[in-house]
Order: C-alpha cells, then sequence, then structure tokens
C-alpha cells in the first residue's frame, strides 16, 4: 500500500502601514523574515499603505518595517493555518518615541493606548458585509450602541474623518469603519463617545476597486403590520456603488467616485379614534433619493497628503408624520437637496511635527409644505386630523473645519489645535399655524366643541441669522511607564447667542494600566466635562418670537372657531432667555477592567457615571399662579416661555462588553448595559408640569433603560459561506400620564392627574432579532485577487416582535395604556454585491 504525503496548504500575509494621525504611508519598505530570522520576502507599501506576502507555509514570522523619519519597527505575525493574516503597523513619526502601536485587522487586543479601550464598538467594511444591514443603513446599524442619555440638544454627533458633518460624504460601500466609543475623552470631539458616531471612508487606490450593490424588498414576503388589518402594499429598490483607482497615469493621484439611488415605496398605519368609529387605514408614504460624491487624493512630497470632494444628496418624502393617530389630512411633503465640497490637507514639518488641516463648505435647502392649509384639530390621544400646519423651509450655508498639529518628544504625543463645528448662515422660514391648532381635551370635549387651547401665528416668518460655534483644545499623551499611559488636557467651547464665554473649559482625563508589563489585565479609567450645543432651532426661537417679528397667539378655552377678533384682543406670547442662562455641561467619569480573553477577543467591564449641570429646559414665566390658575401675572404679554439652564440629571451604569473573534463560528461583538438614568427636564423645548415648582418633574428620565443588551456577529463555518446575526433586546422606556387638559392655563397640555409624578407609566420593551445568510462566488479563483459576487438574504424582526414606538399616557384616551405605532414586523430583503 503507498502512502502520499499531503502537501501543505498556503496562506498570505497582508497589511497596511500608517503613520500615527492614521494616514497611509507610501514606500514604507517591508521585510518578512521567518522563524530563524532568514529574509523570506521584501516589498514596498503603495499609495494606500498597504502590502502583501503571498504563498507562505503557515508559521511564525516577523516584519521590519522602515521608512525616513520613521522609527524602523519589528513585529510578529502568525499566519494561521486558514485565513489570510492582516496587520495594521502605525509607525511612530519620532524617532525618540518608544511605543509602537500593532493592531491585528482580525482581532482585538487589549493595550494600555488611551484610545485602545476595549468598550468602544468598531466594525469595518468586511464585517459590514456579513451582518444584517436593514436598507444598507450603517448608521442607524451601529445606532444601538450608543447611550440616549449621552447625547446632546443637538443630536447625536456624526464625525467623518475626525470632523463633524451632516451626513457620511459617501455611500454605504465607500465606508472603510464605524466607530462608537472611541476614546471616550478625547478632547478633539465635543460630546463623550456614547454620543457620537466616527465614520472613516476608504481613500483612493493606485489599482482599480469598486463595489456595486443591488438591494431589494417586497412586502409580498413579510408579515403583516403591526395594527394594520390588511398587508401594506411596499416595495424598494435600493441601488449602490463606489469606484476607486488611479486618476491617469499617475499611481500618486487617485480617485473615489459613489453614488446611490433610492426607491421606497412604505406605507403608514393609521390607527385613530374619530366621533364616528375607528379609523384603521394604511396610507402610502414614499421616499426618492438620489447621492453622488466624487473624490481626489494626491500623495505629495515628504509624505504629504492632500484630498478634495464634492458631494451632492437630493431627497422628496411624501405624506410625513403620518401613522398611529395622525391622519392622512394632516400629512406634509418634505423635499431636501444639499451640496458639499470637503477638503483635507496633512503636512509633516519635520520628524516629531504633523498638521492636519480638514474643512467642509456646504449649502442645503429643505422646504416643508403642507398637503391641507384647515386649521389643525387635536384631540390627546385620538386622532390629529385637519391640516398639517407645517409649511416653513430650513436653509443653511456651511462652514466645519479643524487644524490639529501632532507633536511627538520623548514620551509625549501633543496635541492642540481650533475645532469649528458650525459657522452657518440659516434661514429659518417659520409659517407654521397660521390657521392655527386646536387642542381638545377629549372626544367629548371635541363633540361638544369646547376645545382648551387654540396656538396660531401670524407676522413675519422669514429669518435670517448667523450661527457661531468654535472650541480649542490641548492634550498631552504620556507614556509615564511601558506599562502606564495618562492622557490630560482641557477643551474650550463657544457659542453664540447661548454663551458663557468665562467658564467654558472642559478638562479630560485618561487612563490605562497594566497590573503585570506583558499581562493580559488593563485597568482603564477617565473623566471629562462636556459642554452642550443648542442648534439652530432654539436660537430662531428667540429671533423669531420676540414680541415684534413673528407673533404668537395662546388662547385658552377659545370659542370654536375662533373668531379675528379674539386672537386680536389676545396678547402675544414670547420667547427669552434667562439671564443667568449658561451652556449646559455633562460631568462623565468610568473606571472599568479589560481582560484578553483569547488572542483575538477581549471582554471590558466599565462603571460610568455621569451628571448632567444647568441643562436646558423652558418654563412659562408669567404662568398662571397658583392655586387658582385665573390669571396671568403681566396681562400685556401672553405666555412668556423662558429659556433656562436650571435642569439636572444624574446616571450611573454598568457596561460589559466583549469583542472579538474567539473561534471561527463568531466573530463580532455582545454588550450588556445595566443603568439608571433620572432627571427633571427632557430638553430644551420641555415645560414642567408646574412652572412654578419645575423641581417636582424629577423622575426617571424618558431615555432610562434599565437594561439593554445587543449582539452583532458573524461566522463563516463553511468557506465564502457567512451567517449574520444582530439581536436587541430592551427593557422599556417610561411614559409619562397626563390628563389631556390645560389644567393650569399656561397654555401646555402636558398637565398629570394629582399626585402622579412624571413618567410614572412603565412603557414596552424592545425585542428585535436580524438574521443575514450569505455566499461568495468568487471568479475567476485563479486570479490572485478574483472577482467577488456576494448573495445575501436578510431577514429582519425574524420573531414578529411588535415593538411599539408610540405607547399613548393620556388618560382620556381611548388607547390609554395601549401601543398606536410599531416598528416594521418580518421583513425579507434580498442583496446582491460585486466586488472587484
Amino acid at each position: 500500500m503507498a502512502c502520499f504525503a499531503q502537501a501543505p496548504h498556503r496562506v498570505a500575509i497582508h497589511g497596511t502601514v500608517r503613520d500615527p494621525s492614521g494616514a497611509a504611508i507610501v514606500a514604507a519598505h517591508v521585510v518578512l523574515f521567518d522563524s530563524g530570522q532568514h529574509t523570506i520576502a521584501q516589498a514596498d507599501s503603495d499609495a494606500s499603505g498597504n502590502f502583501h506576502f503571498d504563498d507562505l507555509v503557515p508559521g511564525g514570522y516577523e516584519l521590519e518595517v522602515q521608512h525616513p523619519g520613521f522609527r524602523t519597527t519589528r513585529v510578529p505575525v502568525a499566519a494561521g493555518s486558514r485565513s489570510t493574516a492582516k496587520v495594521q503597523i502605525t509607525l511612530p513619526i519620532s524617532v525618540s518615541r518608544e511605543e509602537v502601536s500593532v493592531h491585528p485587522e482580525t482581532a482585538d487586543q487589549v493595550s494600555t493606548e488611551n484610545s485602545a479601550n476595549q468598550s468602544a464598538n468598531q466594525i469595518d467594511r468586511d464585517a459590514l458585509d456579513r451582518v444584517p444591514v436593514f436598507d444598507q443603513d450603517y448608521v442607524t446599524t451601529l445606532s444601538r450602541f450608543l447611550d440616549d442619555s449621552a447625547i446632546g440638544t443637538n443630536g447625536v454627533s456624526l464625525v467623518v474623518n475626525g470632523l463633524e458633518a451632516n451626513g457620511p460624504g459617501v455611500t454605504p460601500s465607500a465606508v472603510k469603519e464605524v466607530k462608537i466609543n472611541n476614546d471616550p475623552y478625547s478632547v478633539l470631539f465635543a460630546r463623550p463617545g456614547r454620543a457620537r458616531i466616527e465614520i472613516v471612508t476608504k481613500p483612493g487606490t493606485p489599482q482599480f476597486h469598486g463595489a456595486a450593490n443591488f438591494m431589494v424588498r417586497d412586502s409580498v414576503f413579510d408579515a403583516t403590520q403591526a395594527y394594520a388589518t390588511s398587508k401594506t402594499a411596499e416595495n424598494r429598490q435600493y441601488y449602490e456603488g463606489s469606484l476607486t483607482g488611479p486618476l491617469g497615469r499617475n499611481p500618486k493621484t487617485t480617485f473615489l467616485l459613489s453614488l446611490d439611488g433610492d426607491r421606497d415605496d412604505q406605507q403608514a398605519v393609521v390607527i385613530a379614534q374619530l366621533p364616528t368609529g375607528l379609523l384603521n387605514r394604511n396610507v402610502s408614504v414614499p421616499t426618492r433619493h438620489y447621492f453622488l460624491s466624487g473624490r481626489i487624493f494626491h500623495d505629495l512630497k515628504n509624505n504629504d497628503q492632500f484630498w478634495a470632494g464634492y458631494s451632492y444628496e437630493h431627497e422628496t418624502d411624501d405624506n410625513q408624520n403620518v401613522g398611529g393617530t395622525v391622519l392622512p389630512e394632516a400629512a406634509s411633503n418634505r423635499l431636501f437637496f444639499e451640496h458639499e465640497i470637503n477638503v483635507g490637507y496633512t503636512h509633516v514639518f519635520s520628524s516629531k511635527v504633523l498638521n492636519q488641516l480638514r474643512f467642509l463648505v456646504g449649502h442645503f435647502d429643505s422646504p416643508t409644505t403642507s398637503l391641507n392649509e384647515a386649521p389643525q384639530v387635536v384631540v390627546s390621544g385620538a386622532f390629529t386630523g385637519g391640516g398639517a400646519q407645517a409649511d416653513s423651509r430650513r436653509t443653511e450655508y456651511r462652514f466645519d473645519g479643524s487644524d490639529i498639529v501632532s507633536y511627538f518628544h520623548g514620551h509625549h504625543e501633543i496635541k492642540f489645535g481650533i475645532d469649528v463645528p458650525d459657522i452657518s448662515r440659516r434661514g429659518a422660514d417659520d409659517f407654521t399655524n397660521m390657521a392655527g391648532t386646536y387642542t381638545f381635551a377629549s372626544l367629548d370635549a371635541y363633540s361638544q366643541g369646547m376645545p382648551t387651547t387654540y396656538l396660531a401665528q401670524r407676522g413675519q416668518g422669514h429669518l435670517v441669522f448667523l450661527e457661531r460655534t468654535a472650541a480649542g483644545f490641548i492634550s498631552d499623551s504620556m507614556r509615564v511607564h511601558p506599562n502606564l499611559s495618562i492622557t490630560v488636557g482641557v477643551r474650550y467651547y463657544f457659542q453664540n447667542y447661548f454663551h458663557d464665554d468665562a467658564n467654558n473649559f472642559g478638562p479630560r482625563l485618561a487612563f490605562a494600566y497594566a497590573p503585570r508589563q506583558r499581562g493580559k489585565t488593563i485597568v482603564r479609567g477617565g473623566a471629562g466635562v462636556f459642554f452642550d450645543r443648542t442648534g439652530p432651532r432654539p436660537i430662531a426661537d428667540l429671533l423669531h418670537f420676540n414680541g415684534i417679528n413673528l407673533l404668537r397667539f395662546i388662547i385658552n378655552n377659545p370659542s370654536y372657531p375662533v373668531t379675528p377678533a379674539q386672537i386680536a384682543a389676545e396678547p402675544t406670547s414670547v420667547v427669552v432667555l434667562d439671564p443667568r442662562t449658561r451652556i449646559p455641561y455633562t460631568v462623565q467619569y468610568s473606571l472599568g477592567i479589560e481582560r484578553q480573553v483569547t488572542p483575538k477577543s477581549t471582554i471590558a467591564a466599565t462603571y460610568v457615571g455621569s451628571r448632567g449641570i444647568d441643562l436646558f429646559r423652558s418654563i412659562d414665566a408669567n404662568a398662571p399662579p397658583p392655586p387658582l390658575f385665573s390669571g396671568r401675572p403681566n396681562p400685556v404679554l401672553g405666555q412668556e416661555r423662558m429659556i433656562q439652564s436650571e435642569g439636572y440629571q444624574k446616571s450611573n451604569g454598568l457596561e460589559v462588553t466583549f469583542r472579538g473573534k474567539p473561534s471561527k463560528f463568531f466573530a463580532g461583538q455582545v454588550q450588556y448595559t445595566f443603568a439608571r438614568t433620572g432627571n427633571n427636564t427632557s430638553g430644551i423645548t420641555y415645560f414642567p408640569g408646574n412652572s412654578y415648582n419645575p423641581n417636582a418633574d424629577w423622575a426617571r428620565a424618558d431615555t432610562d433603560r434599565r437594561h439593554k443588551f445587543d449582539l452583532l456577529a458573524s461566522a463563516e463555518p463553511v468557506k465564502h459561506s457567512s451567517f449574520g446575526v444582530a439581536l436587541s433586546a430592551y427593557a422599556g422606556k417610561p411614559v409619562n400620564v397626563t390628563t389631556g387638559n390645560d389644567d393650569n392655563q399656561d397654555g401646555v397640555v402636558n398637565d398629570r392627574p394629582a399626585g402622579a409624578p412624571r413618567n410614572s407609566l412603565p412603557g414596552p420593551g424592545l425585542l428585535n432579532l436580524d438574521l443575514n445568510a450569505a455566499h461568495d462566488f468568487l471568479f475567476p479563483k485563479a486570479r490572485k485577487e478574483p472577482y467577488t459576487l456576494t448573495v445575501s438574504l436578510n431577514a429582519f424582526n425574524v420573531l414578529n416582535h411588535k415593538n411599539d414606538v408610540t405607547y399613548v399616557g393620556v388618560i382620556t384616551s381611548p388607547f390609554f395604556g395601549r401601543g398606536v405605532q410599531a416598528q416594521p414586523p418580518r421583513r425579507l430583503q434580498l442583496d446582491v454585491e460585486f466586488k472587484f
């Protein structure tokens, strides 16, 4: 019997060389050594910093990387038994600097670098292609790891390539990586890590590469929506792609082009109680979206890099805000288009000094038009009909920019610079409520023609103003000891209209300590002060409703309909700023332990506490005083909405995060959070139940979820076939219980029953399971980098769980304690992607 030896299979080592800023290093010389320190192969990194060695025997190797102005670095690499080893090497720009950061792209490893916290959530392009992503919306997919209680007045902070932006600026296939909670106390950003999404886009490459995606959904394969009596007729077709390569014959000049087209024909479900009976109806809410982006990159001498890009976006949304108790007649249409130019320049002054300049200029225009110009009718918790009374237009000419200088000296990495999140000429045309809005406490009150309040506006709705925000910062990252890193810094913040210039200094501190120098455990902690930002709408309110420009009238217990004489006799309402107002801030602090579980996976347990100080809220400074509520103290004014910074929030939570690739059957991240958040305000537009005692509104925050579990992972048990899963299981948020009436006559229909605290009704929880099954078809297989056609089938909300998003807390409503609107039911989605 003859025996034949089986030839060993071959493996590859691919990698990227970058400088400390994250920019690719071109023409870095890479030498591959075997375990006996014999030279196996040599290569130079390309224009994207990439290098590769193919046709290798599995085993241990070592890479030596050299480039003028950077420290020669050696790193070990293990070429596994089946997969390509991928390595990212960051070369220190200063020869005197000792720390070398080496991160295998397929692994998670603990490190004493302060920016390497394992409580972060990161997902790269390959992983995005393997997990279920609804409608190719990767931002929403990763948003599950945000903390709603940490988000500021202006919403989630979106950071693209280090700069705040309105959108990603590219289509999904041109995104390289998405991160949340990375380096949570960095002075480079205004908000803490759980309040921002960081997106890194792909650079240009000297070889042609591209991707084309087609996604389709049809409701014939879906479950029936919650609260619908018949299946909604829905369909979505989404086309998207990107292309990168050399621009001409010079490999140092490259381009990136991306575009998409989206035809989304969805339907909303209306469930409303009318005087004539229950209305249950499906309403079409179509959306059309188009996007185009082009970027050019050029590598200059001395490793300098320059890039510039342009993008255009156009979207139409019809029948907006319909669904739940909002009737089709109260719909509005919205148009949005935006132009944006992005520019970046990285300059290496010397082996110790690096400068990064980035800025964007943009313009958008977004008008909203009501389909019906009739007065709006709101019957609390029963139905909203009449016209939308939503006519408005928002425009913006915007500049964002930052300039960051990095200085490397010995054990220090000093960063300082300026950040301009927003300088904008804004137009805010407000023609809402020109025909007025009637609010009724109940169906009985509506049948009797007895509204609780009537709101109407008259006068000059056109407004133009300049919003300016800016910040300065400095930080020092110190390698105090080989097993201890400390980063200290401060960020100064300024905003016009809402400012307190002398006191807006936000110190930041972070540390990472390894009890054993080469151990697998890291103790990590930090603290920081983060100032809020109002955004444009509160500024527009102050300028609109000053008693001269746009006049607002709030009439309690009016006749129905209201006569012009009644409006003329009513004093105007105004919006004012409390003279004691200052910019609110949040103090966040954390302490945690990170542990290397396997060579490619970690677990982190982190306590996170925060205190919101001087938070925004609104009160009626001219409210009728208790106990009679019979008249306003100043009869020549109506409601005097005073914007204050007197609110408070307290939050404590424990996060447990597992991430990495412990085996071939799992790669991804799992996070569980137990937290409690209480406050006495829900934001800058929030009115307390009693303006004379606003602190009585202390209760569970609107965003409070006691338990939150998320899983986002994939596996490849069979070559070229993968399975992805996304699971979210959340405890419910609280719901505020109200009477549906304006019992204290302050013009705000938010009064609670006597003795009822705010947010006293437990809300529904959330359970959502999504699955993805994909297979890669490679052709031709003999090609060094074969073309890949990936076909994937996604199933969302597989369990078809009813996840309510509108839960009624109005005690006069026939739907009290029930949901009237829910997230989508089980849906199937087919994705086809071609990559080369």
